[in-house]
């Protein structure tokens, strides 16, 4: 068909009378966007021109797209896409194209590294805007931090939740938007402090794979970016083993409460009691105060417990559990032996292995066997034991919420700062190695990631 009986076709006698009307209703000054153009819309001829100019490298996949209203946009994609570019309608669907909305488990959580880099490597440019990265080709790195480059499934995960707050903060300012964006900000300093931490593990398969298990597994994040894990230990002296329990449950209650443990007394009124310090005038069989009990807690004799392998670890409510430097094997397969275990709670639930269930922190610079031969389960050179708990019928621990934890959070923190900076000082790696393996990073990538984690210690 020429272009003659194309004209032919759309100027029907309808066409005509339409045109006519509009002729009248400019005529009589009746609309106010007479400037703009009338839109011939002709099967197989464009509306308006949309690219200017698109420009594709086989060999690369790198793809710029000029538009005629002067915007570029540049990206790497396969040559389907390219074709597909070419014959876009709207620049949205340009963007789309070129784009690849990613969002949480959009990547495949179970793909190699090198598989999931190829995924994101069209949108990690997002990340050269924020100032806590630098972008160099396909690798991300954080600002400094030059020997090791972000493993791509968490790159992803910040493409993820910087993207998410780009598109909250285009709606109108509200209680909804205000609190979507705390709750996005609140994850980002979470994963970017986890990542720090990562970044001093010595291990590059517990780097690449870390961020998977804890994807998988539903793992929660603290606000320092320590894991919260769960265990079982074993009692050893039982003497005054109630008083131990129920202050470390009380403590942990009243903090999910967001509320001041120090405000609240404990009493033996045939049987330990919680009760707000106003509420209360009779001191009568007073134990003390829940905050002052659960800080003295490491002191007391009572509060001593085991593990259920080898019975032969001193392990405290309120402090830090660690390996044997003998004991560490980091090519030991299996779930017992070579490292200390903990798990997610719900797969992996420990119905065995102690009489006491708790619930651990877990600085990821300290995990090192995500192998351990059971689901949910994982080997670790450290953690904090943060209190007891509880599980439920079926054997599933209570879930934490994070904000829970915040002051045992900011202990555990705190003490690995310090012994960083103490292992600094005495120009040791003990605390970054595991076995014969050492950090890759510079000591003085280690000292300003020792000096940036610093900053977040806080006074308890």
């Amino acid at each position: 068909m020429n272009l003659l009986n194309k004209f032919k076709e759309f100027f029907t006698n309808s066409k005509i009378k339409e045109l006519e009307e509009k002729i009248a209703q400019i005529q009589k000054n009746q609309i106010k966007d007479v400037l703009h153009p009338i839109k011939f819309e002709f099967k197989g001829i464009a509306e308006e021109k949309l690219i200017q100019k698109c420009i594709y490298n086989v060999g690369t996949r790198n793809i710029d797209v000029v538009f005629t209203d002067g915007d570029v946009i540049s990206g790497a994609v396969e040559q389907y896409t390219y074709e597909q570019i070419r014959n876009a309608t709207s620049k949205e669907e340009v963007l789309n194209l070129l784009i690849p909305k990613i969002k949480g488990n959009d990547y495949d959580i179970d793909k190699e590294e090198e598989d999931i880099k190829t995924q994101i490597a069209p949108i990690v440019s997002i990340l050269s805007e924020i100032d806590d990265f630098e972008v160099v080709g396909e690798d991300v790195f954080l600002k400094g931090v030059k020997s090791i480059a972000i493993p791509s499934s968490i790159v992803a995960e910040f493409i993820r939740i910087v993207s998410e707050m780009d598109k909250n903060r285009e709606k109108e300012y509200g209680l909804e938007y205000i609190l979507k964006d705390a709750d996005l900000e609140e994850e980002y300093n979470s994963l970017l402090m986890f990542t720090y931490k990562l970044l001093l593990n010595p291990l590059s398969s517990s780097r690449q794979d870390c961020l998977n298990y804890v994807k998988k597994y539903d793992i929660k994040l603290t606000n320092t970016g320590n894991m919260i894990m769960y265990r079982r230990i074993v009692s050893v002296d039982n003497s005054n083993k109630d008083l131990i329990d129920f202050v470390s449950k009380q403590y942990l209650k009243v903090k999910s409460w967001k509320k001041n443990p120090g405000n609240y007394e404990i009493f033996d009124d045939n049987g330990l009691i919680l009760t707000q310090r106003d509420k209360r005038h009779d001191y009568n069989n007073h134990k003390g105060n829940l905050k002052d009990l659960y800080n003295s807690l490491s002191t007391l004799e009572e509060n001593r417990y085991t593990d259920d392998y080898t019975r032969s670890y001193d392990i405290r409510i309120g402090e830090i559990y660690k390996i044997r430097e003998e004991d560490i094997d980091i090519n030991k397969h299996g779930s017992c032996g070579g490292a200390l275990h903990i798990a997610d709670g719900k797969v992996f639930n420990y119905n065995g292995f102690g009489d006491t269930p708790v619930v651990t922190l877990t600085d990821p610079r300290h995990v090192y066997k995500m192998d351990s031969g059971s689901n949910g389960k994982i080997g670790v050179k450290q953690m904090f034991i943060m209190a007891i708990t509880e599980q439920d019928e079926n054997g599933n621990y209570i879930d934490i919420d994070s904000q829970a934890v915040v002051n045992f959070d900011e202990i555990y923190h705190n003490q690995t700062i310090e012994e960083l900076q103490n292992a600094l000082q005495n120009k040791s790696f003990e605390p970054l190695s595991v076995g014969e393996e050492i950090t890759n990073l510079t000591p003085k990538e280690v000292i300003d990631i020792n000096k940036i984690l610093s900053e977040r210690i806080v006074k308890v």
